[in-house]
């Protein structure tokens, strides 16, 4: 018998900053519910960082989807702005503009796919990418 996908699929119709801690430890709960805890620094740092551009760069409504894939996570933080995903290049010195490359530094995969609705900025992390979970056998 195939192995049930683990996911869950949340729609945040007017996200707002402040509402982005309650996420983090959202997130951090369902990693902790699937035995991933040692990718729970990756996933939820790069959660936030996409988050955290829908609110600053998009309407603020999106949707989060996190995903077992058994040898890992997918998230998916899907938002309905036609703005294209810009990856600068910060400089040293530079406050802001670093997001992109942390999730890319942090992560094993990202992407971004266009929809006629808007965008799909996705990310994985590999079990292997994280401390070994205790719990996950």
């Amino acid at each position: 018998m195939p192995r049930a996908v683990r996911q869950v699929r949340t729609a945040l119709p007017d996200l707002r900053a402040q509402q982005i801690g309650a996420l983090r430890r959202i997130v951090t709960a369902y990693l902790d519910l699937w035995h991933m805890t040692g990718l729970a620094e990756a996933a939820v740092t790069s959660a936030t960082e996409l988050l955290t551009n829908v609110v600053q760069h998009a309407s603020g409504e999106c949707e989060l989807l996190l995903r077992d894939l058994g040898d890992g996570l997918l998230v998916v933080v899907t938002d309905f702005s036609q703005e294209p995903v810009v990856f600068p290049q910060a400089a040293q010195d530079d406050e802001c503009g670093r997001g992109v490359s942390l999730v890319r530094a942090l992560t094993d995969a990202m992407g971004v796919e266009y929809t006629p609705v808007g965008k799909q900025v996705w990310f994985r992390v590999a079990r292997s990418s994280g401390l070994l979970d205790p719990q996950s056998g």
